[in-house]
């Protein structure tokens, strides 16, 4: 028996359906599917949400281009650069860009005249992360300008990303400047779509013209939380290879590690390679393997354990968050889906 992930679309529909009723009728509501749906399967979470939500967001070109050929006709958002090698593909499959700097927006327009065909695109304007996109309020000015210049450009949205959301000193900061920006491009396009929140700032309820929600699709919050109750959507399940009893001083997987009293150990078919740090936690003996974890907290004799069943609480053993968690859990597993 392989390991497995069994992953309920139910649940994400649910949390999905939770969302949406707490947004205004006319807040566009976008799924983050990226990371191939944080873990969970993009394509079938795409078409499970697909008459839920109005668009998707994906990270990288190949991630939207597979949603295309699932089935997904709806707008598909690349939050990041996209590249010379990618640009043929993305406007060739309709995908909608992101453009951080007026020299993107050339390249696409040079892309979409090549093709014959307009080219969404969204630009991503910084208001503080200084991760991607345009600082300057001229410069926003003028790709602005470019857009409504071009005519193989479609100027569909404009959108930032809050950093800490929770901060509110942090999150109003934010939101005054996007709201700037957001007062220029509609001078430009009153039907630009202005977009400034993930999960957090949902939470939190910034909303503008839309809402891009990730981590909350899967069953967690971004931060500690009564706000909105979701649930989980995926645990990871791997099989017992044997059982096998340490008497002090004994050795066990790799290194010196010496059992420092009598200890069962459980061997499980999962290791580092699966996804899941191989550091040594609460519950293991020694470092994972790259194919095996021996763990000295299971008390039954079972044919298979969940070695990842909450992922926020998992995160807490090895000190990280539960993004991290969901998209590394499940690499070499098998999905089983409850619909």
């Amino acid at each position: 028996m392989p390991v497995k992930a069994v992953i309920n679309l139910k649940n994400i529909v649910y949390n999905a359906k939770r969302i949406k009723r707490r947004l205004p009728e006319d807040v566009k509501f976008c799924a983050v599917v990226k990371a191939d749906a944080y873990g969970h399967g993009a394509e079938k979470v795409s078409n499970a949400l697909y008459k839920i939500v109005d668009c998707f967001a994906v990270a990288t070109v190949n991630e939207g281009v597979s949603l295309r050929l699932s089935g997904i006709d709806k707008d598909i958002l690349v939050l990041t650069k996209t590249f010379d090698c990618e640009l043929f593909r993305a406007v060739n499959y309709g995908l909608t860009l992101t453009a951080g700097n007026i020299s993107d927006l050339k390249r696409y327009s040079r892309e979409g005249k090549r093709q014959k065909k307009r080219v969404k695109v969204h630009i991503k304007y910084d208001t503080g992360m200084h991760r991607q996109g345009i600082s300057d309020e001229e410069e926003l000015k003028k790709a602005l300008s470019y857009c409504g210049n071009s005519k193989y450009l479609d100027l569909c949205g404009l959108y930032s990303h809050l950093a800490k959301p929770e901060s509110e000193r942090s999150r109003k900061s934010a939101v005054d400047k996007f709201s700037v920006a957001k007062n220029l491009a509609k001078g430009y396009n009153n039907k630009v779509i202005c977009h400034l929140s993930a999960s957090g700032g949902f939470i939190k309820g910034e909303y503008f013209d839309m809402v891009r929600i990730g981590i909350l699709l899967y069953g967690y919050t971004p931060f500690k939380t009564d706000a909105v109750k979701v649930k989980p959507a995926m645990k990871v399940i791997a099989p017992v290879l044997a059982r096998r009893e340490l008497k002090r001083g004994d050795h066990a997987l790799y290194g010196d590690k010496k059992a420092v009293k009598d200890t069962e150990i459980t061997l499980v078919r999962y290791g580092y390679a699966d996804g899941l740090f191989r550091k040594e936690t609460a519950g293991q003996f020694n470092n994972r393997c790259m194919d095996i974890t021996a763990f000295t907290d299971i008390n039954e004799r079972v044919n298979e354990v969940a070695v990842m069943d909450n992922a926020e609480r998992l995160a807490k053993k090895y000190k990280t968050i539960s993004y991290e968690i969901l998209v590394k859990c499940a690499l070499r597993a098998e999905k089983e889906y409850i619909t």
